[in-house]
């Protein structure tokens, strides 16, 4: 089955965090989705296995990605071993994407980190043919990054002001991480209430650069092409 994006997860709920806001746009423009998580999360303080995975279902049905894969590598051992690559470029090849969304490479957890360094030499080594299993090759037209804890240069932002309440409900699906908070239990610094207050701010001040209410931005390596400087100063808005 074939996808026009594959949005990878070092951990069900970062997804959500980073780029839900744009892919629930897509999804609702008709556009194939699947998700990847990576790991799963056994290392989470809030939770246990078999409640992460009924979030991520929950969360994966308010945003309408059509598939939601699970990887299952360990927290904390996210190398870039022949056995993990190997299962990502399989996938790859298996659900052959159109774009690949990671996180950026530069962030506070070391499996963010880990996952973004993965999916880009996965994204390379599948496209060569005699790398890996049987599958016929298939390299992602582009890998775009989403930004996490640590921000980075913006190539591009995305408005989501129409479905940003979708992408709050998405994140909030994930009662044992956000919304909770046992007395038996330590704060986390996803738990606190200035976590998500955190991520609203900011997706304020991503829409603001771009004249709307709220925003998702986005790195990519390449330099983006302009076809018509005069069309595309028209999807721009006035400055300032």
């Amino acid at each position: 089955m074939n996808f026009d994006i594959m949005a990878v997860s070092p951990h069900p709920d970062d997804v959500e965090i980073g780029c839900s806001g744009t892919l629930i746009q897509l999804i609702d423009e008709g556009y194939r989705v699947c998700t990847v998580e990576v790991t799963n999360a056994v290392l989470a303080t809030g939770g246990d296995l078999k409640i992460r995975n009924e979030e991520a279902e929950a969360s994966r049905l308010v945003m309408g990605a059509q598939k939601r894969f699970k990887m299952d590598m360990k927290e904390g051992e996210l190398f870039p071993t022949t056995d993990n690559l190997y299962r990502l470029v399989s996938l790859i090849r298996k659900t052959r994407p159109h774009i690949v969304l990671a996180p950026y490479f530069e962030d506070r957890h070391p499996d963010h980190v880990a996952t973004s360094k993965l999916m880009k030499a996965a994204c390379f080594w599948s496209g060569v043919s005699k790398y890996g299993d049987n599958q016929a090759p298939h390299r992602p037209h582009r890998l775009v990054y989403y930004f996490l804890h640590w921000e980075g240069p913006i190539s591009f932002i995305v408005d989501i002001s129409a479905t940003f309440d979708r992408k709050l409900q998405a994140i909030r699906a994930y009662h044992s991480q956000f919304l909770t908070m046992p007395s038996d239990r330590s704060m986390t610094y996803i738990s606190r209430p200035e976590f998500l207050e955190k991520v609203i701010n900011r997706a304020r001040n991503y829409g603001s650069q771009i004249g709307v209410e709220y925003g998702e931005a986005f790195y990519t390596r390449e330099v983006n092409r302009v076809d018509n400087l005069m069309t595309w100063a028209d999807t721009q808005g006035v400055v300032g």
